[in-house]
């Protein structure tokens, strides 16, 4: 967070709905990024005391806002061979308790889709994680997920609609996913 700087991510996560609607598919994800107020031992206001002057609220609403959109624009997402792009429907600031703030964001996106085998593929820069991460895919229920390339830990539940991912601090995000799924099977 840039107008705020005491502030350490301390664990992500998002949840990834995707839906067909005609020859289209959608994709509406849920991120939520929990970071811990390192300015907790201190005489000096807390990013919660921060955030009640309606001026350094919009900053870091807008910031944050900002900051996901350009990572999301430096990414190359493709479904079924297309680049789509990703854009920032919303974002909000809330708290667990005083000193543990999360910022949720909500990213939409679709491409083209049809009966049969569907590909999504993102391709970012290599990272090592910092913090832990957790991701969750859910399909409609007429898909199902046929294969899933991915550098991190994941989980395909038994009836193929869901994938889970794991990420541990210190873990090498590679530059290339991808989840091959199928519709009307």
């Amino acid at each position: 967070m840039k107008e705020y700087p005491n502030l350490k991510p301390i664990f992500a996560s998002s949840t990834m709905h995707v839906w067909f609607d005609n020859k289209k598919v959608q994709f509406s994800n849920n991120i939520i990024y929990d970071y811990l107020d390192l300015r907790n031992n201190s005489s000096w206001k807390s990013f919660k005391h921060f955030l009640a002057e309606p001026k350094n609220y919009e900053q870091e609403i807008t910031t944050n806002w900002n900051n996901l959109q350009m990572f999301l624009d430096q990414e190359r997402n493709i479904i079924n061979g297309i680049d789509v792009n990703l854009k920032v429907q919303h974002c909000g600031i809330q708290f667990r308790d005083q000193f543990h703030p999360f910022v949720k964001w909500i990213v939409e996106f679709e491409g083209p889709g049809h009966f049969g085998t569907n590909n999504y593929e993102n391709i970012i820069e290599q990272e090592i994680l910092e913090y832990p991460i957790y991701s969750l895919y859910i399909f409609d229920k007429s898909t199902r997920v046929m294969e899933v390339t991915s550098s991190i830990s994941y989980e395909i539940n038994p009836n193929r609609r869901i994938i889970e991912y794991f990420g541990q601090k210190g873990d090498i995000l590679n530059g290339y996913e991808k989840i091959s799924f199928s519709k009307g099977h």
